[in-house]
């Protein structure tokens, strides 16, 4: 049994040095997923990296799923799988302890558990997550998107409260409207807003991009501040092939730099009048997972429905 065994140890140790087991990239791998922005340099700006990210991120448990579910995993999930970019809808909740701010999609109350009885997703659910992961994981960083959801909602009062909830934990925010480098931001949530009047955090607001018809240029460009712009693609209700078309067209062209960030949303509801993300996403994720990227090249954030581990895994893998 020993000398078996010594013998497999040599044949591997062979291999290996002739080149026939290929060896991923220690960022990569599927194992250390959870910390692959360890393997990067602290001068990197947040914009030179390509970065996986989720889509209506806290929208796992949700009524009605057909229309409205956009994930199938949890916050925490996501984090471990390797996405560092949160999609997060709110809306203002009144509760007996005051307005607070509640986890939604469109019309839908995110909720914690499958019951359709369960207590609803507050915003400290979801900071309580990300926060725990960071303590866990200091070489990493989470970019925050928070949108209000609800257009009866005061943005005014939206944005207070969630100043709120910032200023409650201040040691893990950064909040600057600047692209930060990730040095900077390590073990830190880094506050993107999509409020028409910006107050506090990187100014991530774009026009919407909710046309079905297909235009000559997909994505839109905007200011994150006087020096600094916003690249994004999020043709919302385009069909599968528009949609493929619009997403590969950002690829190729994608102009992320050091002061442009660049976000390209592989995620659509569809032409149609009723809407079903799952069914889009999955044919849109396999079509990612067998189109040809390329390594040591700066896709910007890639965001996805119903994201896994090899779609996370293959965005990282780019920053080789």
């Amino acid at each position: 049994m020993r000398r078996t065994l010594k013998q497999f140890i040599a044949l591997v140790l062979v291999l290996l040095l002739v080149g026939m087991v290929p060896v991923m990239p220690a960022c990569a791998k599927e194992s250390s997923l959870a910390d692959w922005m360890g393997e990067l340099s602290d001068d990197l700006p947040l914009s030179t990296i390509s970065i996986p990210g989720t889509h209506d991120s806290c929208s796992q448990y949700i009524t009605p799923k057909y229309f409205l579910q956009c994930q199938n995993t949890g916050i925490r999930e996501q984090l471990e799988m390797g996405y560092r970019y949160l999609d997060i809808r709110v809306a203002v909740e009144e509760t007996e302890g005051g307005n607070t701010l509640k986890l939604i999609h469109a019309f839908g109350d995110c909720r914690k558990e499958k019951s359709l009885f369960s207590e609803k997703l507050y915003i400290d659910d979801v900071l309580k997550e990300v926060y725990g992961f960071l303590e866990e994981h200091p070489t990493e960083t989470v970019i925050f998107c928070v949108k209000p959801e609800n257009e009866d909602d005061d943005p005014t009062e939206v944005s207070a409260l969630m100043n709120g909830w910032i200023l409650q934990d201040s040691k893990y925010w950064f909040t600057e409207n600047r692209i930060p480098e990730l040095g900077e931001v390590r073990g830190k949530v880094v506050y993107a807003s999509r409020f028409k009047r910006h107050e506090q955090g990187m100014n991530f607001y774009w026009l919407d991009q909710g046309n079905k018809e297909a235009v000559d240029v997909p994505y839109s460009i905007s200011m994150i501040n006087t020096g600094e712009r916003l690249w994004v693609q999020d043709r919302y209700k385009y069909n599968n092939e528009l949609k493929w078309d619009a997403f590969t067209d950002d690829l190729e062209n994608c102009q992320a730099n050091e002061d442009t960030f660049s976000l390209n949303f592989l995620t659509t509801s569809g032409s149609g009048t009723f809407s079903h993300p799952k069914q889009y996403a999955g044919v849109l994720n396999q079509k990612f997972k067998e189109y040809e990227l390329t390594e040591d090249t700066c896709y910007g954030v890639l965001i996805f429905d119903f994201a896994d581990a090899e779609l996370a895994q293959r965005v990282i893998a780019t920053n080789e």
